[in-house]
């Protein structure tokens, strides 16, 4: 996974979610999701930050933003730590609840920090986990995008897998299945074997021959079947999309820098201690990567 050591400029803000007198003139919905504290609202967005989807979602100061699509409106998410909550503004009253959902999926607002008491035994994690209590896995918006932006950000770093979403985007208008399954990518910057993967993916999603919904127990298998969907890319989206708190890409260049061990192996072995909560390890140890040195992430081809 990604550091985010090199964070790309923030995308300009699509129409919808930068104001105006369209978006002014629009009934509002209001939500409000209590949050088991603590809440780093800053560091998760910061994270969130070099991972935007072009021209869907933004994240501008202390408010993550998402632009309207074909089925759901635009929303501004927003924290307010003295009552504990995520306040969502919905542009529109229609799915509202959709909306709520998706924002639950992303943030994880049930998380208990106290469960993490064990990790904070651990040398490496301690200090991590005292700097930023509270943080969790973040989850997805949407399955599908998580997914396509996981296999473009194979063997890349952050910010080369930012610039190659955007040129997808820039090509397909859109990172839904149906654009993306029949749209022209050649000479984007990818392998062809990942171009392929991506779009042999894009067409059974527009099929609904893959449910993204599934339960993980179901879905993780048959990507595993897929081509791009190696171990590296399934244990990360093992803890994003199936929000397994045991997942850990053993291969991922990121955590052993974070961690010094030598290799995959010596690797495993220290994450042996952080058994049954090693995707919260990996999180801390990811989050952390921007106080190490500089250089690019890259991961196993798959």
């Amino acid at each position: 996974m990604p550091s985010r050591n090199a964070t790309p400029p923030k995308p300009a803000l699509p129409p919808n979610l930068a104001g105006g007198e369209s978006g002014r003139s629009r009934p509002t919905a209001r939500r409000s999701i209590p949050i088991r504290g603590p809440f780093p609202w800053q560091a998760m967005l910061r994270y969130l930050g070099g991972r935007l989807i072009p021209n869907a979602e933004c994240a501008d100061g202390d408010v993550f933003k998402r632009e309207a699509d074909a089925r759901l409106p635009a929303v501004e998410i927003h924290y307010a730590p003295a009552r504990a909550q995520l306040r969502l503004q919905i542009c529109g009253a229609a799915n509202a609840a959709v909306i709520e959902r998706r924002a639950r999926r992303l943030f994880d607002p049930d998380h208990d920090a106290a469960a993490l008491a064990p990790l904070a035994e651990h040398p490496l994690l301690r200090p991590r986990i005292l700097a930023t209590p509270g943080l969790r896995p973040l989850g997805c918006w949407d399955p599908f995008e998580l997914c396509v932006r996981t296999l473009i950000g194979q063997q890349v770093s952050v910010r080369a897998a930012q610039s190659l979403t955007a040129r997808v985007v820039e090509r397909c208008g859109t990172l839904q299945a149906g654009a993306l399954a029949g749209a022209d990518l050649a000479q984007i910057g990818m392998p062809g074997r990942r171009v392929a993967a991506i779009q042999n993916f894009a067409k059974l999603v527009s099929a609904s021959a893959i449910d993204l919904n599934a339960d993980w127990a179901e879905l993780e298998p048959t990507l595993a079947e897929l081509p791009g969907f190696g171990p590296w890319t399934c244990a990360y989206l093992a803890i994003r999309l199936g929000r397994d708190p045991d997942a850990f890409p053993v291969a991922d260049v990121g955590l052993m820098r974070a961690a010094a061990a030598e290799n995959p192996k010596a690797l495993e072995r220290m994450a042996e201690a952080w058994r049954p909560l090693r995707a919260f390890a990996a999180t801390y140890l990811w989050f952390d990567l921007p106080a190490r040195p500089a250089a690019p992430d890259t991961f196993p081809g798959e």
